[in-house]
């Protein structure tokens, strides 16, 4: 009975002059984002505090799978440092991600957090779906996340008199937008890299007519896409060609909505022309991502467009690189922009990210849910969840010596290359920009090839895009308009016998539904931030 004693009062002296050295609380760590905690602001240690169960729905990789919670190190790291059981549902972006997230708010099977593109977002904001992130997501609860964003593009990213609904995720600001050829096709064919868009349409036409896989069949493509049955992708090159680059130009003093344009007629012309000739992969239109990349990696198609810079790296073990040189060992995926347009892209804004959000029924039945997914995700910015999710673990898949964090590469491929790609999945929330940390990555399997393809694509020109992230004024709602829109250019492309009737169908996008009023509303939007001479002209 002494030596019990004795021990409980050691544990009770320990306890004390614990909670006397740190005064009941544990400091904060900024680079890490969350509590090194076992204590909590409260003193409730983390085993106290309730265990949550959390669902999140997030937009992924099409070819990235999630590996078993055992060998899942991002889950299990989680888990135990927020005490939460973490549920993630993952789709590749695309028409089916927001059929089955419009199906889980409908039913009332909210996801605690849910990741959204613009279009989506604004309409939820509109229907008065979600919540009021005011009390959620500020500098103090969420400080690594404010790392990545200005709080003025977060201010400029929420609808014009909806309040604060939406949270733009971290976005890379560079844009790294191409064409990609496969060089060994060109070689193999006798032709150059093409230098202009004849030259190219040309390389595409010799890659569908003159066999440039030498198999003796008539089993390949000058280009393919996956536009999911919905609207014209960018995948075709006549939007380059006659300068529509990207979705919104200021030009001048104009704003131009380039999908819905009076110039569209020209890029809708050269695409019908283009089909026609039998030039594209006659699956374009029903193809679901990445269903074209998976054809190009099958040898079946010659050029494609992405805005993945690591696309055509060897070093990456899934790029369509890596993939294609599989099956043919002398592929080589180059990248290609033979155009005389002034840009090749813009660089990136928040209006281009999509939103992390919260639904108004989980904030106001299950808040705790909204704060403990708000930990989590300032933990994703931080330096070790960055890490964790975008290398792995230290001394296992990568070394890290001061701020240089060096791949290896073996264990990488083994653990997460080779078996899903998997933390591309948890990588959702950061992109890859390791020196908005101040890190520098070293991939041992970068080559010079790969090297000067990043440089290239990192150099193509790009313009500065809209200073503010544009919304339809009240009461408007764009996804009816983009729906519509989608409806006439396949119209376009598929029934009528020419692009002729473009200007008639636009002139009803702009009236019937809307068009004029959505775009002088940008146009407001955007001049409320400019300097009264360089504000632009009103919509026409």
């Amino acid at each position: 009975m002494k030596k019990k004693r004795g021990v409980v009062a050691l544990v009770a002296l320990g306890l004390v002059l614990s909670a006397c050295s740190s005064g009941g609380k544990t400091a904060q760590n900024t680079d890490s984002g969350t509590d090194q905690k076992t204590e909590t602001e409260t003193g409730t240690t983390e085993s106290q505090r309730e265990k949550l169960s959390l669902n999140w729905m997030v937009m992924a990789p099409a070819n990235s799978t999630l590996p078993s919670p055992q060998e899942d190190f991002v889950k299990q790291t989680i888990e135990q440092k927020f005490n939460v059981s973490l549920t993630i549902d993952y789709l590749p972006n695309g028409t089916d991600y927001v059929t089955k997230l419009n199906t889980r708010l409908a039913t009332g099977d909210h996801p605690d957090m849910f990741i959204a593109h613009g279009t989506e977002s604004q309409k939820f904001t509109v229907d008065g779906l979600l919540a009021d992130q005011t009390p959620f997501v500020t500098k103090e609860t969420m400080p690594n996340y404010f790392k990545w964003l200005e709080e003025s593009e977060v201010k400029n990213y929420q609808m014009i008199g909806q309040g604060y609904t939406r949270s733009p995720v971290p976005f890379q600001r560079n844009s790294f937008n191409s064409f990609y050829i496969r060089k060994d096709w060109l070689d193999k064919l006798g032709l150059s890299m093409p230098k202009t868009y004849d030259e190219f349409i040309d390389a595409m036409r010799k890659f569908t007519f003159n066999d440039p896989d030498g198999n003796g069949k008539k089993d390949t493509y000058g280009l393919s896409a996956s536009a999911n049955g919905g609207r014209l992708p960018y995948d075709f090159p006549q939007w380059f060609q006659y300068g529509l680059i990207a979705d919104f130009q200021i030009i001048g003093k104009k704003f131009r909505d380039n999908q819905s344009s009076l110039e569209l007629q020209n890029v809708l012309q050269g695409v019908k022309d283009m089909i026609a000739e039998g030039i594209v992969d006659p699956d374009w239109f029903v193809n679901k991502p990445p269903a074209h990349i998976d054809k190009a990696a099958q040898g079946k198609i010659g050029v494609i467009y992405s805005s993945d810079k690591t696309i055509a790296l060897e070093s990456n073990p899934n790029s369509l690189q890596s993939r294609t040189k599989s099956i043919d060992p002398n592929a080589d995926w180059q990248p290609v922009f033979p155009f005389n347009t002034q840009y090749a892209w813009k660089q990136n804004t928040p209006g281009g990210t999509p939103a992390f959000l919260f639904t108004k029924t989980t904030a106001e039945k299950k808040p705790e849910n909204v704060k403990r997914s708000i930990e989590i995700l300032d933990w994703l910015a931080s330096e070790e969840g960055y890490l964790l999710t975008h290398y792995g673990l230290e001394g296992k898949h990568y070394k890290r010596e001061g701020n240089k964090i060096t791949l290896i590469p073996e264990a990488y491929e083994a653990d997460i290359a080779k078996k899903g790609n998997w933390l591309a999945i948890y990588s959702f929330f950061t992109p890859d920009e390791p020196e908005v940390l101040g890190l520098e990555f070293i991939d041992p399997r970068m080559s010079e090839r790969d090297r000067s393809i990043l440089k290239f694509v990192a150099s193509l020109p790009k313009f500065k895009g809209e200073p503010v992230t544009l919304s339809p004024p009240p009461g408007m709602n764009i996804g009816d308009f983009r729906k519509q829109m989608a409806a006439y250019q396949m119209k376009v492309i598929f029934e009528d016998k020419d692009a002729s009737n473009w200007p008639k169908y636009r002139e009803e996008l702009m009236t019937k539904y809307d068009g004029n009023k959505i775009f002088q509303g940008y146009v407001d939007q955007i001049n409320a931030v400019l300097p009264p001479d360089q504000k632009l002209d009103p919509w026409e």
